[in-house]
């Protein structure tokens, strides 16, 4: 425990504080565990269960909110997990702010830890670490697939046609679009299926030519 008034660290069966001479109040503590669990599954619970709902409904808002807009890019889903990180440090904050501690500081709160708990803690921060890399990295991972997996079909496409074009930049992705191509008169069906009318005049009046809408 610590000292509501002065901040001087108490044991658990002190009635007065031995610096200022200030009774201690007898409070329900906060358990650390806990609200690093509800942390871990919720950005911003553990904060609110240490009561301090502002901070917890901001990061919840903020690890959500990024976590929604991480499907336009891969960044936002990186700052997703940063948030995560970062909640884990306020709800220790928050915890110990909670139990009587004015001014908490993890580094320097760590270094008065016996080696039991600075065990405990840095599995719990390595664990952290693991996720937030492996998540991290499979977000680049995937977004650099998917990029590539797209690149490859377009120019799977030009290569069926036997006319690849780099310089096109149209719908086709570089298929020859000439209606007098052998692949679109070989199979006007597929072009129909994958490409969207108006993107070339010629290529659309020959599908309407051949009975398609």
């Amino acid at each position: 425990m610590f000292c509501d008034k002065c901040g001087t660290e108490l044991s658990d069966n002190d009635s007065f504080c031995s610096k200022c001479g200030n009774k201690i109040k007898i409070k329900k503590r906060k358990n650390i565990y806990l609200a690093l669990i509800f942390t871990f599954f919720i950005t911003g619970l553990g904060s609110i269960y240490a009561g301090n709902v502002k901070k917890g409904l901001i990061l919840l808002v903020l690890r959500f909110g990024f976590a929604f807009l991480s499907g336009l890019t891969y960044i936002f889903f990186i700052l997703s997990v940063l948030v995560w990180v970062y909640g884990f440090y306020e709800v220790y904050k928050d915890i110990q702010i909670a139990n009587g501690h004015n001014n908490p500081k993890l580094l320097n709160d760590f270094k008065n830890w016996d080696n039991g708990n600075k065990t405990i803690a840095v599995l719990i921060i390595v664990v952290i670490l693991i996720f937030a890399v492996t998540g991290i990295a499979g977000s680049f991972l995937l977004n650099t697939y998917s990029g590539s997996d797209t690149h490859y079909s377009t120019s799977d496409v030009g290569s069926s046609s036997g006319s690849h074009s780099s310089s096109s930049s149209s719908h086709y992705g570089g298929v020859d679009t000439s209606p007098s191509s052998r692949f679109i008169r070989e199979d006007s069906d597929w072009y129909y299926d994958h490409y969207e009318y108006g993107d070339n005049p010629d290529v659309d009046d020959y599908l309407e030519s051949e009975g398609f809408d």
